[in-house]
């Protein structure tokens, strides 16, 4: 039916690690696929929780029973060569001590093989669901697609050639399953992906929705526009101000975390201000002449904005919590579109938007670095330039990148300012299931399985600590309408919950332009 891979030939088979393991590689260390021992899912959508659905996957800090691979044997993750995260899939021995999982791995399969897709965002985890339509996976199953596996972090990953559409390295597939950002029917205007409709109340009807966990987003900026906003609100006589001696020491701190408010964001966001000199912060006046300190001040105040394509969830969350868009319809304003080519001489703000949280990644370190990565997918004509982007805080939190997370409205988004009530930007992400959808024998089972164990407070306490940054713990938190929240109002991280919910009752769904509230009065909020 929907399923394409084939066993490649094998040259030099031998079975990994125990007699009993299941995954077998030719003479080259690649794994071979096949069918015959192989459950295979596909995920499409957001690209903001794809580290929180590895870990979910792969980590064996998961608890046993909520495990989907065995930790005890190799797992195999395939990555794209564009971003290393628009596209990906992992081939794992299935773990027989998750009672779920554990009767349909004693039969002939034992693997299983969970593609997921990143690209174009969140709406591919809806629009192609409501439609129950193909859309295009990393091909995995030709061994020639991929590199050598290079062992890391507890995986073995194997890079593959990757282009949309040409199908020697893809394949076109009806997902499975899909996963959002934010509720499906925030998928309309501006948020509507290519070559599909805005979702109406009729398209919800076809779909199973489960809120799975609440997460946490931020307004990032690049690296230089961080320290030039450190000078402009910091005094020269503070160690946050990049002038001052002791700077290097405490600058990635939460102490030192810049601000901008919500206004400020909203103006940037739809074009109001193009350029950094408009922003009235610092002791010149403006942010631009403010900056002083050495190698920060780009050679143009011109404003980068890197955003997200139409269909991503991070874009459409952003939409709800700053621009109350598409929540009035006409009445809310929706994010400045891309600018394309467009000369810096133009004044206006110059909009790029990317594919994916890793494209927007790649976005704002090329424009901090000043350097173009020839091939990938943001081409940097500019040089050096400061800009700003929007991102699940689950991302960077090594800082290997060059941007870094700032407040919002003087709040930092932790998980502790979520469950207080005091950060607005998080919403619940939903999976969704086409209700006349095709499964293969089992693999129902085994989706079901996976969006259970994405809401689970357990698996989050043991998936949280990659997301643990120099200003505090992000992240994710399982969401009311399934599990109960503390009565104190504390952040309780071996079992993080969410006493607020954008859902007012069991029968009626989460709708991220709802003012979130304690869910039917449970949990409680500090004040402090």
């Amino acid at each position: 039916m929907k399923k394409l891979l084939l066993g490649a030939a094998i040259s030099a088979a031998f079975f990994v690690g125990p007699a009993n393991a299941a995954i077998t590689l030719d003479g080259a260390g690649k794994p071979v696929i096949t069918p015959a021992d192989t459950y295979e899912v596909y995920l499409s959508g957001a690209s903001a929780p794809v580290k929180f659905i590895e870990q979910l996957l792969t980590s064996a800090a998961v608890p046993a029973a909520s495990r989907v691979c065995n930790p005890s044997f190799p797992i195999y993750k395939y990555k794209d060569n564009v971003s290393g995260s628009d596209q990906n899939a992992y081939l794992c021995v299935g773990n027989t001590a998750n009672p779920t999982l554990a009767p349909l791995l004693a039969g002939a399969k034992k693997n299983l093989l969970v593609y997921k897709r990143s690209l174009g965002g969140s709406a591919q985890g809806v629009s192609p669901i409501i439609a129950n339509s193909a859309i295009n996976f990393l091909r995995v199953d030709v061994a020639a697609n991929c590199s050598a596996p290079v062992i890391g972090g507890g995986l073995s990953t194997l890079t593959c050639a990757y282009t949309e559409g040409d199908l020697t390295v893809s394949k076109n597939v009806i997902p499975d399953f899909g996963v959002s950002d934010v509720d499906p029917i925030q998928f309309q205007g501006v948020n509507t992906p290519a070559g599909f409709a805005a979702v109406t109340a009729a398209d919800l009807l076809k779909l199973n929705v489960k809120s799975a966990a609440a997460q946490v987003f931020g307004v990032v900026v690049n690296t230089k526009l961080r320290d030039a906003l450190q000078q402009a609100q910091f005094p020269a006589t503070n160690t946050c101000n990049p002038t001052n001696a002791g700077y290097a020491a405490v600058r990635e701190s939460a102490t030192c975390q810049p601000s901008l408010d919500s206004a400020q964001i909203a103006s940037i966001f739809v074009g109001k201000l193009s350029s950094w000199t408009q922003l009235k912060l610092g002791a010149a006046g403006n942010l631009f002449a403010s900056t002083t300190a050495p190698g920060i001040k780009p050679l143009n105040a011109r404003v980068h904005i890197c955003s997200r394509t139409n269909g991503s969830g991070t874009k459409a969350q952003f939409g709800v919590k700053f621009l109350n868009y598409p929540c009035t319809g006409s009445v809310g304003t929706p994010p400045k579109p891309d600018t394309g080519i467009l000369p810096e001489t133009v004044a206006q703000a110059q909009v790029h938007q990317m594919g994916s949280g890793g494209q927007l990644a790649e976005c704002l370190s090329e424009l901090d670095s000043g350097v173009d990565t020839i091939g990938t997918a943001f081409n940097n004509t500019y040089g050096a330039r400061w800009a700003i982007g929007i991102q699940g805080t689950e991302n960077n939190a090594t800082n290997s990148s060059a941007y870094r997370t700032i407040r919002v409205d003087g709040v930092t988004p932790t998980l502790a300012n979520v469950v207080n009530g005091k950060y607005k930007d998080w919403t619940e992400l939903t999976f969704q299931t086409n209700k006349v959808h095709v499964f293969d024998a089992g693999e129902l089972n085994i989706v079901n399985e996976i969006i259970k164990q994405a809401g689970n407070p357990a698996v989050m306490a043991a998936t949280n600590p990659a997301a643990l940054h120099t200003w505090g713990q992000a992240g994710f938190l399982a969401v009311p309408t399934s599990f109960a929240a503390p009565a104190n109002g504390v952040i309780n991280l071996a079992s993080p919950v969410n006493p607020l919910s954008h859902a007012v009752s069991a029968t009626v769904s989460a709708n991220a332009c709802r003012a979130p509230v304690l869910y039917n009065g449970t949990g409680g909020l500090q004040l402090n």
